[in-house]
């Protein structure tokens, strides 16, 4: 009702800049928002509440998914990428989202650089690396990387600011030439960040395979204490299983148009330093480069979901989407909800930022729970906001709030099925409810 009367007060009264702000954060719908920004900014391109407003329709846009139209509404005010220690990151980060990889390197390629800035130029070689595996181009990945070390690797001495940066890079080198030994110069695409379409065009389809890789430390005193380990001693049924309880989940939230096919399990051996989270000084791209390095990753990236389960006790909490379908995931945060989220973000689907426009007094749907929620740690809520239900085209379902042990009824379920409470795995019913006849709030034990 408000939108009807808004677009129909709109045709007839002429609304003031500073209105139409108003009315943009007083809508819920975030579409409703972006039309009415984009006609304050058509109607009134000088007027310093749209200066105001161009920000926040640039972050609106990019928070649901519409990167290509961010692109375009930054590029009016910011044509330029801007040279040495004002080079603008947020436009190069937008083109390599959006694919434009070999803007990326014109622009990175012709920037005037200052005599030394460790930060800025350590930025600058991700972008690029980033760009050129995105294009194959492992030798020339690894070229770029030689040129940072010959300037920077003295900054790497121990005790200094940036030990764990230039260590972390050191291996970035290592994983490269790994890459270019064994693949050649160049090489299938490699995607380390955003894909431009992710891996959306499996969000349409049953059966999308699903391989397990358990990663041990070469040194065993690096592996987490027994109790949590969960599937550490497991075989292949109990992998079946977190599978079945995977497809349960997303057979609700994607109307039966997703499904997942369990397609084996393996174990790979991992020394310190290839796949570092970063709170051991680690890098994200690092351990990206060197997950597709493995020969059986390597052939999997792209054609299947692949699921690293971490044992080394620095890994414990890691959860991280690696690119091309490949999920990083310690063996503490082996639960089914995170293991949904992750795959949800491979199929594309991002996290909702709203907390910058709420602060400016931006509404929005008080029920619209994002991607997921977390407090301390704990998953609160499972959904899929608008956004990304268009991104995969997946019916609107009611959100998922999961409890835990902390209810009667699911930890006398835990029990009886033979999961121990700590493992706070959901409880696995004979037969899913139809969803339009369950409340979100009771979907756990269905998942």
């Amino acid at each position: 009702m408000t939108c009807l009367f808004a677009a129909s007060f709109m045709t007839i009264t002429p609304y003031t800049p500073q209105q139409f702000l108003i009315l943009a954060k007083a809508q819920v719908s975030v579409p409703e928002k972006i039309s009415i920004l984009k006609r304050l900014t058509d109607n009134f391109p000088l007027d310093s509440a749209t200066k105001k407003s161009e920000e926040q329709l640039e972050n609106l846009l990019i928070n649901t998914n519409r990167y290509e139209e961010a692109l375009q509404q930054y590029r009016k005010d910011h044509p330029e990428t801007g040279t040495g220690n004002v080079l603008d990151f947020k436009l190069l980060e937008m083109l390599l989202r959006t694919g434009h990889y070999n803007d990326v390197l014109r622009i990175t390629a012709t920037t005037s650089r200052p005599n030394r800035d460790f930060l800025r130029d350590m930025n600058l070689l991700e972008l690029c690396t980033q760009a050129l595996l995105a294009k194959g181009q492992y030798r020339l990945a690894r070229e770029g990387v030689d040129q940072w070390l010959h300037v920077y690797e003295r900054d790497g001495m121990p005790g200094t600011r940036f030990e764990a940066d230039v260590h972390s890079i050191q291996f970035l080198h290592r994983h490269l030439q790994t890459l270019e030994r064994t693949q050649g110069p160049k090489g299938k695409a490699i995607f380390t960040a955003s894909v431009p379409d992710s891996l959306q065009h499996w969000s349409q389809r049953q059966d999308v395979p699903i391989v397990f890789f358990k990663l041990i430390p070469t040194h065993p005193g690096g592996q987490l204490h027994e109790p949590l380990l969960a599937g550490r001693h497991a075989g292949n049924n109990y992998f079946e299983d977190r599978v079945s309880d995977l497809n349960r989940g997303f057979s609700y939230l994607s109307g039966d148009r997703f499904s997942l096919q369990f397609a084996g399990m393996h174990t790979l051996y991992i020394r310190e330093g290839d796949m570092d989270p970063e709170s051991s000084g680690g890098h994200l791209l690092t351990s990206r480069v060197y997950a597709h390095t493995i020969p059986e990753l390597y052939k999997l990236a792209g054609e299947a979901f692949v699921v690293l389960i971490d044992y080394r006790e620095q890994a414990d909490g890691e959860a991280a989407y690696m690119g091309d379908g490949i999920i990083h995931i310690s063996a503490s945060k082996l639960q089914t909800l995170v293991l949904m989220h992750e795959i949800l973000h491979g199929l594309g689907a991002t996290h909702q930022e709203w907390n910058a426009l709420e602060a400016q007094g931006y509404k929005f749907d008080p029920e619209d729970r994002g991607l997921m929620t977390f407090d301390h740690g704990e998953i609160l809520d499972l959904g899929l906001e608008e956004k990304n239900r268009a991104l995969l085209g997946w019916p609107q379902v009611g959100v998922v709030r999961p409890a835990f042990e902390g209810s009667s009824t699911i930890t006398e379920g835990l029990k009886h099925l033979g999961y121990a409470v700590a493992d706070r795995e959901p409880v696995t019913p004979t037969q899913a409810p139809a969803p339009q006849t369950i409340s979100s709030s009771e979907l756990l034990p269905a998942l």
